[in-house]
């Protein structure tokens, strides 16, 4: 009998939805190693496909948070504000998102012990007004979980990474070496059965005699998984091979693989150098990537990529500062696709410093000036036109930012959605800030409010507000609760509402937050 029919047969017997003898309590303990394969608990329905479960007969939840893992939590584990170091960096993923209708998977990290690498795949149904968990997979990761994604029959891919950071010197690894267990892809069915277990570097290697390495995966950035077309792309940070003097530098590096049998088709893309936060997604004609430069380009880039070909590096926005000054000023924020067929194709979100100087503001190290929210427009067919002109994009974009950027003069085009330089005399800023299509011209944009006071700044709110696609405002901005944004996850849609989820440790929960295209908020708690 298999792991996985053994465990949905121990389900039924047990009244509660969960499994008798469980080794997993609220204090720890596993269904088994990940390295094991996939242990799956389910409810029988719901299939692989994207069905608005909240139409058929009630959910039957096969477990509660507490029993399955402890979530990362945003409100004590990473308070990270304007001035920090480490906010000038993307963050690992920790609950990742992938909607389906009004249902929702997630790929969660266990937080319930260093030692024991974790992570489970939870379907969210809705239950009324709830959300409950009908399916929980444990994912074969490798040490920190990078990406999750599903195909049209609903199975899951899952990418992981090792934790080397503290392993990796001058000669380790040497170069030319290509090594096993560094980053995971593995495709899975909706039951956990594994279709493939793809080992990366080694799969690269295979394909491509000089493939860039893969080392110290997510340094000093992140990682998104997207599928599309049959394929799957991965991007992340990644440390070089010594250069010359020694050092190794960072760069993000994207693979493409097939989804059905992980063979692996490409291995790069465009070149960005350091690259320090990435967002990808398929458009239905290629993958979009999104990247924070601070050398090789130093600017906000995107970049499409098809089977026939890469497209150059397209400037949304030119960071102010010196070549290869890690502090950009500026956090990245979402692309997100413009209904319709007119010229204007994406709205692209960030926000950065509305000051064109480099000097620390007093009593700050790293901040000069107020951090606002600002999008460019860019044309649906970007790609088709010359990267080093602004024709790729929206010429009505109404504000100007002049800047000296790696020493070249540079004029950014884009549109300042707050201007906290002015109202508030560059005392508040904006960070984490996320954008999500709701449809029918409407956007959600989101982002965390922080104040300047007398002992530096402070956590005040996260924030919304509603645009349509010329960036117009349909609902001024107010905030919408206390709780932070996920640094390392992505905002998404659920149903008809912008969605983001946090974990709480001390209760053992998650919490889905919903947005609607009027601004009305409220929590989901997944016990």
């Amino acid at each position: 009998m298999s792991r996985v029919l053994a465990i949905c047969l121990a389900l039924a017997a047990c009244s509660n939805g969960t499994i008798e003898g469980d080794p997993r309590d609220v204090d720890g303990g596993g269904l088994g190693p990940s390295g094991d394969g996939a242990i799956a608990r389910t409810d029988g329905g719901g299939g692989g496909g994207d069905e608005d479960a909240s139409t058929g007969p009630a959910p039957v939840p096969v477990g509660t948070i507490a029993e399955l893992l402890v979530p990362f939590d945003a409100n004590r584990a990473d308070l990270v504000g304007p001035d920090d170091h480490s906010a000038m960096y993307g963050k690992s993923p920790e609950i990742v998102p992938v909607p389906a209708g009004a249902e929702l998977d997630l790929l969660v990290q266990d937080h319930a012990s260093d030692e024991t690498p974790r992570a489970m795949i939870l379907r969210l149904t809705p239950d009324g007004d709830d959300l409950v968990i009908t399916r929980a997979i444990e994912a074969p990761i490798l040490d920190r979980v990078m990406g999750l994604a599903r195909d049209e029959s609903g199975a899951y891919f899952v990418a992981s990474g090792v934790d080397e950071a503290g392993a990796i010197t001058r000669e380790n690894p040497a170069p030319g070496t290509y090594r096993e267990g560094i980053v995971r892809v593995v495709k899975l069915d909706a039951a956990g059965a594994i279709g493939f277990d793809v080992d990366l570097d080694t799969g690269r290697a295979d394909v491509r005699a000089d493939a860039e390495p893969l080392i110290n995966p997510m340094v000093a950035a992140s990682a998104r998984l997207a599928y599309g077309d049959g394929l799957l792309a991965l991007v992340h940070g990644n440390n070089t091979v010594p250069d010359g003097g020694g050092v190794r530098h960072q760069k993000a590096v994207t693979t493409v693989l097939r989804a059905d049998t992980g063979a692996v088709t490409r291995t790069s893309t465009i070149w960005c150098s350091h690259s320090f936060d990435q967002r990808l997604a398929h458009d239905g004609t290629g993958f979009v990537e999104m990247h924070l430069g601070d050398a090789y380009p130093r600017f906000v880039t995107l970049s499409r990529t098809t089977a026939e070909r890469v497209s150059d590096a397209y400037p949304l926005f030119h960071v102010k500062g010196n070549l290869g000054d890690n502090n950009t000023h500026t956090r990245l924020g979402a692309f997100a696709a413009i209904e319709g067929a007119g010229e204007m194709g994406w709205l692209a979100l960030f926000a950065s410093e509305h000051t064109t100087g480099t000097g620390a503001i007093e009593g700050a190290s790293r901040v000069a000036g107020a951090r606002d929210l600002a999008i460019v427009r860019v044309r649906r067919d970007f790609d088709a036109r010359r990267a080093d002109e602004n024709a790729f994009l929206d010429p009505a974009l109404p504000d100007r930012l002049d800047v000296t950027s790696s020493g070249e003069a540079r004029q950014n085009r884009l549109q300042w959605l707050t201007d906290y330089q002015t109202s508030d005399g560059g005392a508040v800023h904006a960070e984490r800030p996320k954008l999500v299509a709701l449809g029918g011209d409407r956007f959600v944009v989101l982002w965390e409010r922080w104040a300047r006071g007398d002992r530096g700044f402070a956590f005040s709110g996260t924030w919304g507000m509603v645009i349509d696609g010329s960036g117009a405002t349909v609902v001024g901005a107010r905030e919408l609760t206390e709780d932070h944004l996920p640094r390392g996850d992505d905002a998404f849609r659920l149903g008809d509402d912008a969605a983001f989820v946090i974990g709480d440790r001390e209760a053992r929960t998650l919490r889905v937050h919903r947005v609607s295209a009027s601004l009305e908020h409220r929590v989901v708690v997944v016990e």
